[in-house]
């Protein structure tokens, strides 16, 4: 006969559900994000690849946009289910190494960090991405708890961990690292099961990689020229992504996650423990390191490191664990989702509406209901599901930004004359936030 659950199991179900039921709140009142609805027009064009991003977004997506009421919450939906089984996975994981209150404080961590937190009441990438890193790392402590055959379920996870973001790549190597390091590793490589989780995370990523290898690996090349396109040091940028992060983390679980990885990479002990420290602080400080020779890098980036560190965190245990959590607590409740502007559009008038950047290209898409054309000079993922819309012969109303993209000299030197049609300036308050500039396409008559 069954005994009743343990205690920390309904507690780490209470956080995961309240988790949830506040995510819904947030995902139901903010409007739709650019990148959000860049990836909802992905979805209208399914493939087992894109520029920017693997396909599993989309692939989302895609199911979320066809439940009734066609909304940013119904997107949202699968973004808030992924958080609370990363939050359900961590916590396992976490009790499986240091007990049930390690457990309880790994599932609050993950609600207090704003990153984790209110960061997962939006589909992008990550959401998929943090709960197939996590259950790798689930997985790969079984394995070597429970028996090899879980280490299956780590290559699953990393398979879809690579259909989620091409960070994968770096637990994979850190699993890997884990294997080498230890003795217990070592004799593991011995037997197949290491290398039948690769091959089925191989297996489950082959859609995306196939995609790729077809065309010349364009997402890889693309995220490289992305993430390591500056050539000298800023210490400006380096102390900005800093700051960035601990905002996003919330300081002190940031100071705090970041003192527990360090002493994890001290002490090595066995394949489980090692892997999770090697998914740490060297991805965290890999990314950081680049911020401060790109231009234009995003502090969300190291947030997969961040996530294992905070694992460590929840292991090792703090007497400032209370102010950690009601620090980032805090954080979370002050920060201020940046309000999408509904764009206003003259009437369209039968033509089809035409982008000449990423950024206006998914909000176009996502308020009018329909897959815009795609007009910049920079390859972007339409660029592959739609490569020349103007060949189609159908009028456009063109839609520029000021800065943003090629402006109307450049647009007409590709399309030919353009007409005026109006302007937009979006504020936010007395701040300007973008000019919009509109402007119809006419194909030329046909002699």
């Amino acid at each position: 006969m069954l005994g009743p659950p343990p205690r920390d199991l309904l507690s780490v179900l209470g956080i995961a559900l309240g988790g949830a039921v506040v995510r819904l709140g947030l995902a139901a009142l903010v409007p739709i994000t650019v990148d959000e609805a860049y990836y909802a027009d992905w979805a209208r064009h399914l493939s087992p690849g894109y520029l920017d991003h693997p396909p599993l977004v989309a692939w989302l997506l895609a199911g979320a946009l066809r439940l009734p009421g066609r909304s940013a919450l119904a997107a949202r939906v699968p973004a808030v289910a992924l958080q609370a089984g990363t939050t359900l996975l961590a916590a396992s994981l976490a009790r499986a190494r240091g007990g049930e209150r390690t457990a309880v404080a790994a599932a609050l961590l993950l609600q207090a960090a704003p990153v984790f937190s209110l960061g997962a009441a939006l589909i992008t990438p990550d959401a998929p991405l943090a709960c197939a890193w996590t259950g790798a790392l689930w997985s790969f402590e079984r394995g070597f708890r429970r028996g090899p055959r879980w280490l299956l379920g780590t290559g699953a996870f990393l398979g879809v961990a690579a259909l989620s973001k091409l960070t994968a790549g770096l637990l994979g190597l850190a699993i890997l690292g884990a294997l080498l390091v230890s003795r217990e590793g070592r004799r593991a490589l011995r037997s197949p099961w290491p290398w039948a989780a690769f091959l089925v995370a191989f297996a489950i990523a082959s859609p995306m990689l196939l995609w790729n290898a077809a065309r010349g690996w364009p997402s890889f090349a693309f995220q490289l020229a992305h993430g390591a396109r500056g050539r000298s040091f800023s210490l400006a940028r380096l102390l900005g992504s800093m700051g960035a992060q601990a905002g996003y983390v919330s300081p002190l679980i940031l100071g705090l996650s970041a003192i527990a990885a360090w002493k994890a990479l001290r002490g090595l002990r066995d394949p489980p423990a090692a892997a999770v420290a090697l998914s740490a602080l060297p991805v965290a400080a890999l990314f950081t390191a680049a911020a401060a020779f790109t231009p234009g890098a995003l502090p969300h980036w190291p947030a997969p490191g961040w996530l294992s560190a905070t694992l460590l965190l929840a292991i090792a245990g703090t007497g400032l664990l209370r102010p950690a959590l009601a620090v980032g607590f805090a954080s979370s409740a002050l920060v201020v989702a940046a309000l999408a502007l509904p764009l206003p559009l003259a009437a369209a008038g039968g033509a089809r509406l035409a982008a000449a950047h990423w950024i206006v290209f998914g909000e176009l898409g996502w308020y009018d209901r329909a897959s815009p054309a795609y007009l910049g000079d920079r390859p972007s993922a339409p660029t592959y599901y739609d490569p020349a819309p103007e060949a189609r012969g159908e009028p456009l109303l063109v839609v520029t930004v000021d800065g943003l993209g090629p402006q109307r000299e450049r647009l007409e030197e590709k399309l030919g004359p353009l007409a005026q049609a109006g302007a937009f300036t979006a504020r936010d308050g007395t701040r300007v936030v973008r000019r919009y500039r509109f402007y119809r396409w006419r194909p030329p008559a046909k002699r």
